[in-house]
């Protein structure tokens, strides 16, 4: 049995968590055990959402201390700690430059296997000149440092990676939780006294800049608040409140739902009619790829990957051609064919099934 460590930032909902367990549920967990080292404090400051599962699955939690920044050595000593004494076979790092960190430790802790893995195609820090040169320098340790490299699609690993070698891995879902459900789709309308005959928009995401929701709030208002048209809104994050703010303000209680990170977002899906993501960037969003399971008609920004593309009806438009979006999300989307894409090629290469196996044979080589 090998050894297995990932390094991410915590255990809470997001791109890189949803990767980490959509593998650890599918992986063959026979041939490896699996240790996960974290250094961002859960947001309610207790346990990771997905703690509890994690104890499930027998993979044990280490926190570190996040000394990335002010001590970056000894977050390598850290790493490097837990190599040598738990035996750590594969060293799997989640956190974009700062992987060359996780991947110094690793190989002073004896880890034969180091492996980078990026899930984005830029990064907010690369606004400032200074930690834009210091993400060149450790961008270029990382590469010699790793002994394999991993993209969610080929524009994050180019981002991550430049011109060095690296395998492209899906971000996989279990297809058949996510597809659509026309009873689920009438429960939860009836929940929140919405009418069948109205337009829902779902958008699922961390609630911080990146993702954009203050766009949506202010489309809505705009341009559709008038009409029987409602917007949910699913994460947690920093910006929580400024956004409940915002709708107060603007008097869209009674329009836009505000919900946290929940379990049960396979549902949510069915609810709506459009999927939205105005992000400023992203890789290959998972929650991208969740949504057109479902069949949902996806409205990117054009920041987002066009890798996530599945079905023709996903669109991608740019975030200062604001009649673009609202021509779109006038239309009434059907219900009706939501599930006959199933069996697409486009939609199977996000299977976790084939996507684990994909994993698999890297930590096999």
């Amino acid at each position: 049995m090998k050894t297995v460590l990932h390094i991410v930032g915590g255990m809470d909902r997001g791109g890189a968590e949803s990767y980490i367990m959509n593998t650890l549920r599918n992986i063959d967990r026979s041939k490896y055990h699996f240790i996960i080292a974290t250094f961002i404090e859960p947001a309610d400051g207790k346990k990771y959402v997905f703690e509890d599962e994690l104890n499930t699955l027998d993979v044990e939690l280490i926190r570190l201390r996040d000394t990335r920044f002010s001590k970056p050595r000894d977050f390598e000593k850290q790493i490097e700690n837990i190599v040598r004494r738990r035996g750590v076979d594969i060293v799997h790092s989640h956190i974009d430059f700062m992987s060359a960190l996780s991947l110094a430790g690793a190989k002073n802790g004896g880890a034969e296997k180091r492996i980078a893995h990026s899930h984005n195609t830029n990064n907010a820090n690369l606004k400032s000149p200074i930690k834009r040169a210091v993400s060149i320098f450790l961008k270029r340790r990382l590469n010699k440092l790793a002994t394999h490299r991993i993209g969610c699609g080929q524009a994050a690993g180019e981002f991550l990676f430049g011109n060095k070698p690296f395998t492209v891995v899906s971000n996989g879902i279990d297809i058949d939780k996510f597809k659509f459900d026309k009873t689920i789709r009438k429960k939860l309308r009836d929940k929140y006294k919405i009418k069948s005959s109205a337009t829902v928009w779902i958008s699922v995401g961390r609630l911080e800049e990146v993702k954009n929701h203050k766009f949506l709030i202010d489309l809505l208002h705009d341009f559709f608040a008038d009409s029987d048209t409602h917007l949910f809104i699913l994460g947690n994050g920093s910006l929580h409140d400024d956004l409940e703010k915002q709708i107060i303000t603007l008097n869209l209680k009674n329009k836009i739902h505000l919900l946290s990170a929940r379990d049960d977002i396979n549902e949510y899906y069915s609810l709506a009619d459009f999927f939205v993501l105005p992000s400023f960037f992203e890789g290959v969003p998972t929650v991208g790829i969740e949504a057109q399971a479902n069949g949902l008609k996806c409205l990117f920004s054009d920041k987002v990957s066009t890798e996530v593309k599945m079905l023709d009806d996903s669109v991608f438009l740019p975030l200062d051609e604001i009649n673009k979006w609202v021509d779109l999300l006038k239309e009434q989307a059907s219900t009706n064919d939501r599930l006959k894409h199933l069996q697409d090629k486009s939609v199977q290469v996000y299977n976790i099934k084939k996507t684990v196996k994909k994993l698999e044979e890297i930590y096999d080589i």
